[in-house]
């Protein structure tokens, strides 16, 4: 085959060769590719140019971006922190139940503690055991302070306030520098003293374990010299120490207030729990027993005690007791507040929901009855005994005549709210017709007639002519009396006319009800009812009433030259 050989093996039996061929096409191929490789070139080129004048807006957006993702950021850790926006204040310093954010995303239960200064305490110097908690506490105060100046919220309740610090020094940590030639103390030394420059409460200072690392003595003296300082320039600051004689010795004017961790001595644990005005305790030998060391070393170095120390130890034993006990009450007064505050929530919405309802209340109940009485009566019906309920129809319209003919007492006439007043001072028992119970005045009237009135643990305003002396209730007899004059007597046909148009159908039945009880009584023949046409609901629920009265014998309509369906003509039924 005729070629051109480009390559052969090793053994020279093999040779790779191009056939004669192909070699146009694979010319041609090659000239293709490099034809998009240049427009490829060409076509980036020109899109570079173009995205070169939009440089700006880019970088821009990608400002924008970073901002959103760094605030998106900022909101995700708050959530899931549970954080709390703070309010910044110049004079108060008051973190309400105060977490550590690393702590409060890594665990459920962690226990929280408030801490609060103010102008005349601005140091507060934290003490109590190792492995107690006082320097996670340090730590976040120092977070909540410096997540405040950054405008994030912070670990704590609602309801806390900060001073927006222009700076926080701190001295946390081992600060020893080989290259500066600085050992730990030395690098510890140089950050109080840098302290010691800064003056005004918008400033905060945080050292752990102030002069902890040299001879307690003199390291002791160091740290009140230093303290003393802070106080005179008056900065807030938060110091943690286990040195025994910054404990006690302070004077009013040294702005410092006492803290300590709680330990639980029957656990041996720490409980956490941060214990305002009360130093605390380092507890080395109990950490030591914590930790399994020798028993002969602990009871040796119990007896190496000086008796100072000893009666120290006892009386901070019995104040943190007390201290406890105190902390035991608050928290169960709290609960009982909080059940007492949710109870009266309740009461109220119980009183409200009993005003809002206590028309319908009424309205239902006034049904009941008028249903029931109906029932009765159809039930006297049914049994004949039409002769019982003429007698007591007689009763019903003689009992307001022996209402009358009894002697008045002028002295329970009540004309006006001050007469009420004058009768009826805070503190009296009346009697409320409405809910058929007695009840205690609680104010004179107001200026629209209405009184308070405690009535089975509730507070009622009710217009005070609505009451009346306790035993003595509103006869309710009397509106009959006065509703039944509502009628007239034809004088040509020698029968009664009614005349019930506008008026709601129970307003109707009501007064028919009256009325036909009284022409009952006085063996009356017929009665003429006007109702009209209207809607005709009147006319039915008085044609039905009409159909289960025992007191009708019969009813009909009116005729053309009469009135027509607009009136309704009925026969009383005869007593035996």
């Amino acid at each position: 085959v005729p070629g051109v050989i480009h390559a052969s093996s090793q053994t020279k039996q093999t040779v790779y060769m191009e056939p004669e061929k192909i070699i146009p096409l694979n010319n041609r191929l090659r000239q293709i590719e490099v034809e998009i490789e240049e427009e490829i070139e060409r076509l980036l080129e020109e899109i570079s140019k173009y995205l070169f004048h939009l440089n700006s807006d880019f970088e821009k957006t990608r400002d924008i971006l970073e901002q959103m993702d760094y605030r998106l950021s900022q909101a995700q850790f708050s959530i899931l922190i549970k954080a709390k926006p703070c309010q910044f204040s110049e004079k108060e310093f008051d973190l309400v139940e105060l977490k550590h954010p690393l702590l409060a995303l890594s665990k459920k239960d962690v226990i929280s503690n408030s801490v609060q200064l103010t102008h005349d305490k601005s140091i507060l110097l934290l003490s109590g055991p190792n492995a107690g908690g006082k320097t996670v506490l340090l730590k976040s105060i120092g977070l909540a302070a410096q997540m405040a100046r950054c405008g994030l919220p912070i670990c704590a309740e609602t309801g806390s306030k900060i001073p927006f610090f222009k700076d926080i020094i701190t001295s946390i940590g081992d600060s020893q520098s080989v290259d500066e030639e600085l050992s730990t103390f030395a690098a510890h030394l140089t950050i109080l003293e840098k302290a010691t420059k800064f003056k005004g409460f918008e400033y905060l200072v945080l050292i752990d374990e102030i002069c902890g690392s040299t001879d307690p003595e003199e390291g002791a003296s160091l740290a009140r010299s230093f303290i003393e300082a802070y106080s005179r320039n008056e900065v807030f600051a938060i110091i943690t120490s286990h040195l025994s004689p910054l404990k006690t010795g302070w004077k009013e004017t040294d702005k410092l207030i006492n803290g300590s961790l709680e330990y639980d001595k029957q656990s041996g644990k720490p409980t956490y729990r941060f214990i305002p005005g009360v130093p605390g305790e380092s507890l080395a030998i109990q950490m030591a027993k914590r930790v399994g060391i020798d028993s002969q070393i602990i009871e040796r170095a119990i007896e190496l005690l000086s008796p100072t120390t000893r009666e120290r130890l006892t009386r901070l034993e019995e104040i943190e007791t007390l201290k406890k006990g105190i902390t035991t009450l608050q928290e169960n007064l709290k609960k009982q507040t909080s059940e007492a505050i949710a109870n009266k929530e309740k009461y109220h919405k119980m009183l409200s929901d009993l005003e809002k309802n206590k028309e319908k209340i009424l309205h239902k109940e006034l049904s009941d009855a008028r249903k029931k009485v109906e029932e009765a009566i159809s039930s006297a019906r049914a049994q004949d005994t039409l002769n019982k309920h003429r007698q007591l129809q007689e009763i019903k319209f003689n009992l307001p005549e022996i209402v009358k003919s009894q002697p008045s007492d002028n002295s329970d006439q009540i004309s006006n709210s001050d007469d009420f007043s004058k009768k009826f001072p805070p503190g009296s028992k009346v009697y409320i017709p409405s809910l058929t119970q007695d009840g205690i005045i609680q104010s004179t009237p107001n200026s629209k007639g209405e009184v308070l009135v405690m009535s089975n643990s509730m507070r009622l305003q009710l217009p005070w002519s609505e009451l009346s002396p306790p035993g003595k209730p509103i006869n309710p007899t009397s509106q009959l009396v006065r509703k039944s004059s509502n009628f007239s007597v034809s004088l040509v046909e020698n029968d009664r006319v009614i005349d019930l148009r506008g008026k709601t159908v129970e307003e109707a039945i009501e007064e028919l009800e009256i009325i036909l009880d009284r022409a009952f009584q006085n063996q009356e023949d017929r009665i003429k009812i006007i109702h009209g046409h209207g809607t005709e609901a009147l006319k039915k629920g008085i044609r039905s009433y009409l159909s289960r009265s025992v007191l009708i014998r019969k009813w009909k309509a009116g005729t053309n030259d009469s009135g027509g369906d607009g009136i309704t003509w009925i026969e009383l039924a005869k007593a035996d």
